[in-house]
Formats: structure tokens, sequence, C-alpha cells
């Protein structure tokens, strides 16, 4: 009598054991993903304000402009996860400021928000300031 006891004392504990276990992979699964989609979109944000950075000669607005159409192509088809994706981009005469927004449906609703910056560099109008002021030193 005791040693069908033990033996099904082994079903009881993993009945219990099992559907915990299988919790924290789902949740460890959920965080992987939702790491890689806040991975993503940290690079997007970068690599976007980097490319309106390297865009010399636009004004601020079409910069902008421009910078919104590729924003969206950019994370297409990477995100696991995440489904409301919103991507904003501030243009200044300085710098160029990319975020993205995005939202989860996992583990009670993930939200993320990832920016970029880039400084705007103008080295035509720099070099230009450079020599006036090494001009007017000589006059002096």
């Amino acid at each position: 009598m005791r040693k069908k006891m033990k033996k099904g004392s082994l079903t009881v504990e993993a009945s219990m054991l099992i559907p915990f276990l299988i919790l924290i992979i789902f949740a460890f699964l959920c965080l992987t993903l939702y790491l890689h989609d806040r991975s993503v979109l940290s690079s997007c944000a970068a690599e976007l304000a980097g490319k309106g950075a390297a865009e010399k000669y636009r004004d601020e607005k079409e910069l902008e402009a421009w910078l919104k159409g590729q924003a969206f192509g950019l994370a297409r088809g990477k995100l696991l996860c995440l489904k409301d994706t919103e991507a904003s981009v501030k243009v200044t005469k300085q710098k160029i400021t990319v975020s993205y927004t995005g939202r989860s449906s996992l583990l009670g609703g993930l939200s993320v928000k990832e920016e970029g910056e880039a400084v705007r560099l103008n080295p035509t109008k720099r070099l230009r300031s450079i020599r006036e002021i090494k001009r007017l030193g000589e006059r002096n």
C-alpha cells in the first residue's frame, strides 16, 4: 500500500510544478520578445537621426517630412510583439530627435518609448566662420 502512495505523490507534485514552470517560460519568452523590439526601435531611431544629420542642405520642414516617411519603413517587418507603434520626428537647426513609441498586449500591456538624437553640423558654414575669424585676427 505504501509503494502506491509514493508513486502517486510524484504525479501530484508534477501537476503543481509543471504549470508554474510553463508560466515562467512564457514570461521569459514575452520579455525576450519585448527587449528585442525595444532594441530594434532604439537602433532605428539612432540610424534615422544619423541619416537626418547627414542631410546638410535641406531645410527643417522638408527634412522632417522626409524622415517621417523613412521612419515607418525602417522598422517595418522587424518587430515581433509591439503592435501600436508610432514615430515622431523633431528637426531644429541644431538637432534632430527621432522617437518611437509602441505597445504590446503581452504581460498586461508593455509599452516602450525609444529616442535617438543627432547634432546637425554644417561643415561649410563652420569653415567659413573659422576663416572669417582668422581674417579678423590678421587685420588687427
